[in-house]
């Protein structure tokens, strides 16, 4: 039997385990939740999926209900520095002791389910789900929202019974070899989430995606709640570089919100939010008033979202990793920061989109693009500069194999000239804790 004696050994266990058996079932999961006692039961959720503002919409929930007084749980993906991240609530990341405590109750049963279980036991992301629902069972919550792994069907996270409502943020065309390598394909995934009888509130969605999720909730007489047509952003009223001014009409209408997030992405990512959290207070019992709104809207911090991490040069990092992400990226960088010469500093995986993405950035008039090797997780690759210099001609782009050699050098002779590094969580989580060790 596994010995598990510090925090370290927990995290390293959960990484551990296998990491993908996508099976349509959820056998697995559920014999190890029955073994625990069905931790799962102890809370009430909010399901959250989405390519893309999964996160920011989630934190933006969080900070409206818990500034209205609630306990409010979250659980995300990936981190940024520390894996506790994952996992948090009013007071904030898990603490160590307690995912230790949490990892010691859940490993003893999947090692038996290893034996046990013809197929094996739990994976890596079903033991973390586990240990996830253990906590918040120990620390009982008011809500938890609840962000899927991968789509929503057959995501682990959709063994929960029951959920205040489900919201789908968007859908684009990523984790296509799982999901599928059409956005109606993706969205009927992400449709998964949908229960019947509970609301959907649904971000800005393309037409085949929009018929595939209103198909979806119409079969199970969930009412839908979607972005453009029952809710929306009224407009900014002030343009500025950092953080986002705006309106909100839905099922209230509030004035004035300032947002800390920046990008106008984030006002959409906003604004689900909230028409989420306000379709759901009633069940929760709380009055959201327009006081609640803005003063949590504007606290809101989310890492690695257009997130300035140094003055000298200006350096932003953003956790843009797909075409989704890049064009909203490419949007704020045009639309912001036009007037002078920019760097972009581009980590990115192979088995990404990586040409069209790199092609959009290369676009930007004013934006200098070198693409940078980086150490990606679990056995995946970063692009190398056979692929860059295929594409240097054609995009003018180059190369540089110490992404931290070549910051200290624009650093040195181009202190007035912004640093954007983008491409992937996993490289700007690496970026954003070295940038800050030097700081």
């Amino acid at each position: 039997m596994v010995k598990l004696k510090t925090v370290d050994d927990a995290i390293a266990y959960i990484h551990g385990r296998h990491k993908w058996l996508k099976t349509a079932s959820f056998s697995r999961i559920e014999r190890l939740l029955a073994e625990l006692g069905h931790p799962e039961l102890e809370n009430q959720y909010i399901h959250v999926t989405g390519t893309n503002g999964k996160g920011s919409t989630s934190k933006m929930m969080a900070q409206i209900l818990r500034t209205a007084g609630l306990r409010v749980g979250t659980f995300t993906s990936p981190f940024i520095e520390r894996f506790n991240e994952r996992i948090q609530d009013n007071a904030g990341m898990i603490s160590d002791q307690a995912l230790l405590e949490a990892v010691q109750t859940v490993a003893p049963i999947t090692e038996r389910l290893d034996q046990e279980l013809p197929e094996g036991g739990p994976t890596e992301f079903e033991t973390l789900t586990a240990v996830m629902f253990v906590y918040f069972q120990r620390q009982a919550q008011d809500v938890v929202i609840l962000e899927v792994g991968i789509g929503g069907t057959w995501d682990t996270t959709e063994v929960i019974p029951d959920k205040l409502a489900a919201v789908i943020t968007g859908v684009g065309l990523d984790h296509m070899k799982v999901l599928g390598d059409t956005i109606a394909q993706i969205a009927e995934a992400k449709a998964g989430i949908i229960q019947a009888n509970r609301p959907v509130i649904i971000g800005p969605l393309s037409a085949d995606a929009d018929n595939v999720i209103r198909t979806r909730a119409q079969q199970l007489s969930a009412p839908v709640l979607a972005y453009g047509r029952d809710f929306q952003r009224v407009g900014s009223t002030q343009q500025q570089q950092f953080g986002e001014r705006f309106d909100f009409s839905g099922l209230a209408d509030i004035t004035d919100i300032q947002l800390a997030l920046t990008g106008e992405y984030q006002q959409v990512n906003a604004s689900v939010a909230l028409e989420t959290v306000l379709a759901v207070a009633p069940q929760l019992g709380i009055e959201i008033t327009d006081d609640i709104v803005r003063q949590a809207l504007a606290q809101v911090t989310w890492p690695a979202r257009f997130e300035k991490i140094s003055d000298a040069p200006l350096t932003i990092i953003d956790g843009a990793h797909n075409l989704q992400g890049i064009q909203a990226l490419q949007t704020t960088l045009t639309e912001r920061f036009s007037q002078a010469p920019m760097h972009i500093m581009v980590g990115i995986l192979n088995d990404k989109n990586f040409e069209a993405m790199l092609k959009m950035l290369s676009g930007i008039p004013n934006a200098n693009v070198c693409v940078v090797h980086f150490e990606a997780p679990h056995q995946r690759q970063d692009i190398d500069e056979h692929v860059v210099a295929r594409l240097q001609k054609e995009m003018g782009i180059s190369y540089a194999y110490d992404w931290q050699k070549q910051y200290a050098e624009l650093k040195a002779s181009e202190p007035d000239t912004p640093v954007i590094f983008t491409g992937s969580l996993y490289f700007v989580s690496e970026v954003r804790a070295a940038i800050k060790r030097i700081n």
